[in-house]
Formats: structure tokens, C-alpha cells, sequence
């Protein structure tokens, strides 16, 4: 292990998340509402320091190992998490322990919230909640590889431990160089998502938070009722389009871009995403219909499109309060989040791919019982996966279920009821924000005791990496030798 080069990373994204502070500090000049010390005394304070630590530990060392790139990882999270908690404090609008778990809930894009109006929050701080989404979406950590180039340790590893793709695939030879096409892509959906909100009719302010909060499918929003608010459905297929297409794999858009539109749109595990929201759509507009929840075919095709492309992102705006659409709608949806989006998007979840393989997993075995002496590889498309990635999604999936178990276990010990612990562990492992009963309401989330938000904080760090480059720390074999 090298602290200085772990300690040198570390301020390179901190002195980041300082600079960051600057435009909300510089928007509350503009608006007038008080919180220009609230962002201007962290940012100050947060550039001296990293700038220090940063210049003197600097080394000539140029080799990173594999413990250092996880240090550096799950350490620059929380590190940045803290830092965005501080203009929370400052402004007076809430304590430590609900700032760090409103920061947290916004760099990992999870979008619990404990806010629970919007409109009475200063125009800087819902600025500022959004921008952490926003900057969570990409990773701190993979903006820092495509900007830094003074720091030239590691980037691969640093990439990889960041991104967790399931399937991983290299865009370009350099890590550097995909970093920034991460980058431009990541930029371009926002400013296409920015300039589709104006055109539907939204103000500049929620135009700009919402396309924000969208990209990054975090789903923090400027209203109580979020999109439903603006009852418009200009700005819901708006939205309904940033969400899709942010649930993409976003290396399918360089291979769009450069010609190989075939490549991109023959990916399995797009189809099956696509698939996906189609086929949910298509059976809750069905249900609620049936149900004579809506009272026309187009309403309930309405709210199936939009709940269906929110929750399978993971981003969780909504325009119907579907906790009420029945039974197997809810937990038909609950079964989405959990899916989540593509691998290589911004969004949480199990991933479609890792989906896909269960599932054939399982046909494999049943067909292994029927044919013992078959050999039957696990095919995707005409690529066979290795044993060892078998091994691999099994594994996550095995500690996904046991994070679950262990974690509603933990929840309930402080007295909350066994769905509300289920749903807001639920929530925030799969970075959603939202599932079943209370656990998507914010009063729910500023209710519980402080240790309670410090476990759902942790589960959302868990989620937004992957499980493993968190729970790697926790084991005795790393810190030895």
C-alpha cells in the first residue's frame, strides 16, 4: 500500500469537489439568497487544503497497487460526500448527519431525500443537490482520470474499480482517452436533455436541475411531486427519452458515432433493455386500464411509459403515485428497479446483462438435469462467457440477496417495521431512492435515527460501486501484507 499516492489522488478529487462549489455560490450572488458563504467558505477552505496535500505528496513513484485504486475509490467517495454536506450545514438547513446523507444521496445518484418540500429550499441548495447527481452520474472518479492529466498512475485500474462493468469493453486503447469521450457523450445527453426541457415548456431554473438530475438518472427534482407537477406531456416524453437513453450502455454511443450503428444496435443486452421497458409498459397499461385505475387507454399508457422508464433506470421521477396501482403492478415495478438499466450507464441494480445471464444460467441447469452429459456453454450472442465471469455474477448475486437480508435486519433493529427496512435497503442498495410503503417518501427518511441514515448511506455507497470495491476493505486479507 502507498499513502502518498493514495493521499495525492484523494486530494485531487477533493480540490474537484471545491472548485465545484464555486457555481452554486456564484448562482446565490445572483438570485441574492444568502448562501454565498455556506458554498464560498468549503470551497475556500476545501482548495487549500487538497491544493497542500496534493503538492506535498506528490512522488515520483509512479506505481499504484491494487489496494490503493479500491482506498482510492471508496475513500474519494465518502471524502467528496463530506464535502458536499457542507453546504447543507451552513445554510442552516440541516444537521451533519442528514447533510452527509443527503450529499451521499446525491453523489451515488440514489435520490432518497429527507427534503420534503422542495420549494421552500434556497434556489442554491437545490442547485447544488443536483449537481452532485450530476457530477455522481459520470464518477468523480472517472472525470478525475480524463481531466488530470498530472496524475498518470493507475488509470486503468482506477477506471476499472470505478465503472464495475459486468462485461467490461475498452473504448479506445487509452484510458485517458476514454475517460474524456465518457465525458463528452455524458455532456452532449445533458445539453440535449437541457435544451428538449426548454422547448417542452419548463422554466430555465427546473430545465436546467431536471436535465441534470435526468442524465445521471439520480431523480432529484425542484418539486414535491416532482414531474407531475408540470402536468405536461411535452416534458414527460422529455424526460422519458433522457432516462432511456442514459440507461444505455454509453460505449454504444461511440460505436454509433463512429459509423458502427449495427454493432450498437444489435447489443443483446440493449435489445433486452429496450425489451424490457416495452414489455412492462405495454402489461401495466393493461392492468391499469383493466383495473379502472386510469379511465382511458391513453392515460394508463401514459403513466405505464413513464413509471416503466423511471424505475428500470433507477432514476425514480414520477407522475402517479403507483405504490396504489395494486399488487402485482407494485411489485411488478419493484422487480424493475432491481433489474435496473444497462451496464456502463449511470443507473444501479443488478444490470439487464447480469439479468440475461441469470436467467440462461437457470435454463442451463434445468436442461443439465434433463441431459446430464450435455456440454452446454453460456453463450451471449456468439461470445462464450468464461467460467470464471459465470462465477463472478453468481457471486454478486448471491451477496446482492445476502446485502438485502442482512440490511433490512439491521434497519429493523431500530425499530422500523420490516417493509419500510426491506424498502428503503431496497432503495438504496439498488441506488433508486424509492420502493414499496414509506420508503419513498422523504418524511420516512427524515425520521429515522441518525445510525439508521448512516446504514442506508453506506448501502447507497455499496450500490453506486458495485458491492465488491466496497466490501473488498472490510476483509482481513487486505489490509495484511
Amino acid at each position: 500500500m502507498h499513502p502518498r499516492v493514495v493521499l495525492n489522488a484523494l486530494a485531487a478529487v477533493c480540490a474537484a469537489g471545491g472548485a465545484a462549489m464555486f457555481l452554486p455560490a456564484a448562482y446565490s450572488l445572483f438570485v441574492g439568497d444568502g448562501n454565498v458563504f455556506a458554498f464560498g467558505l468549503p470551497a475556500l477552505v476545501t482548495l487549500a487544503l487538497a491544493s497542500a496535500m496534493f503538492l506535498g505528496t506528490r512522488s515520483p513513484n509512479s506505481y499504484v497497487s491494487g489496494r490503493d485504486v479500491f482506498l482510492i475509490v471508496v475513500l474519494g467517495w465518502l471524502g467528496i460526500g463530506a464535502i458536499g454536506a457542507a453546504p447543507f450545514v451552513l445554510s442552516g438547513l440541516m444537521g451533519p448527519v442528514d447533510a452527509f446523507f443527503e450529499s451521499m444521496a446525491g453523489f451515488t445518484t440514489t435520490g432518497s431525500s429527507t427534503l420534503t418540500t422542495p420549494e421552500e429550499v434556497a434556489p442554491s441548495l437545490l442547485l447544488w443537490r443536483s449537481l452532485t447527481q450530476w457530477a455522481g452520474g459520470i464518477g468523480i472518479v472517472v472525470l478525475f482520470v480524463a481531466v488530470a492529466p498530472l496524475v498518470g498512475f493507475g488509470a486503468t485500474q482506477l477506471y476499472s474499480a470505478e465503472v464495475a462493468n459486468p462485461m467490461p469493453e475498452r473504448i479506445t486503447p487509452r484510458i485517458r482517452e476514454t475517460a474524456k469521450i465518457l465525458a463528452y457523450i455524458y455532456g452532449a445527453l445533458t445539453l440535449g436533455g437541457l435544451v428538449a426541457l426548454l422547448l417542452a415548456g419548463m422554466g430555465p431554473f427546473d430545465a436546467f436541475n431536471h436535465a441534470l438530475t435526468t442524465v445521471s438518472t439520480g431523480g432529484f427534482s425542484t418539486r414535491s411531486d416532482s414531474i407531475a407537477a408540470f402536468d405536461s406531456w411535452a416534458v414527460e416524453l422529455a424526460v422519458i427519452a433522457g432516462m432511456l437513453l442514459s440507461g444505455v450502455n454509453f460505449a454504444l454511443y461511440f460505436h454509433a458515432a463512429r459509423g458502427r450503428t449495427g454493432r450498437a444496435l444489435g447489443n443483446r443486452e440493449f435489445l433486452a433493455y429496450l425489451g424490457i421497458v416495452a414489455g412492462s409498459t405495454i402489461l401495466l397499461t393493461a392492468i391499469l386500464y383493466a383495473s379502472e385505475y386510469a379511465n382511458s387507454p391513453l392515460t394508463a399508457f401514459r403513466e405505464a411509459l413513464f413509471q416503466s422508464a423511471s424505475l428500470a433506470t433507477g432514476t425514480a421521477f414520477s407522475t402517479a403515485a403507483w405504490s396504489s396501482w395494486g399488487p402485482f403492478a407494485q411489485v411488478f415495478l419493484m422487480l424493475l428497479m432491481a433489474i435496473g438499466p444497462c451496464a456502463g450507464s449511470t443507473g444501479g441494480g443488478l444490470k439487464v446483462i447480469r439479468a440475461v445471464l441469470l436467467a440462461r444460467h437457470a435454463r442451463q441447469e434445468i436442461f443439465r438435469i434433463i441431459h446430464p452429459q450435455a456440454v452446454t456453454p453460456l453463450k451471449l450472442g456468439n461470445r462464450v462467457i468464461p467460467e470464471r465471469m459465470r462465477g463472478a455474477f453468481l457471486g454478486f448475486f448471491f451477496v446482492y440477496v445476502a446485502l438485502l437480508i442482512v440490511g433490512t435486519l439491521l434497519i429493523a433493529l431500530h425499530g422500523v417495521p420490516v417493509g419500510a427496512a426491506f424498502g428503503s435497503v431496497f432503495a438504496c442498495l439498488n441506488i433508486t431512492g424509492t420502493a414499496l410503503g414509506p420508503a419513498g417518501d422523504p418524511a420516512f427518511y427524515a425520521d429515522l435515527p441518525g445510525s439508521a441514515k448512516a446504514l442506508l448511506t453506506f448501502f447507497m455507497l455499496l450500490g453506486r460501486l458495485e458491492l465488491f470495491t466496497v466490501l473488498v476493505l472490510l476483509t482481513p486479507a487486505f489490509w495484511r501484507g
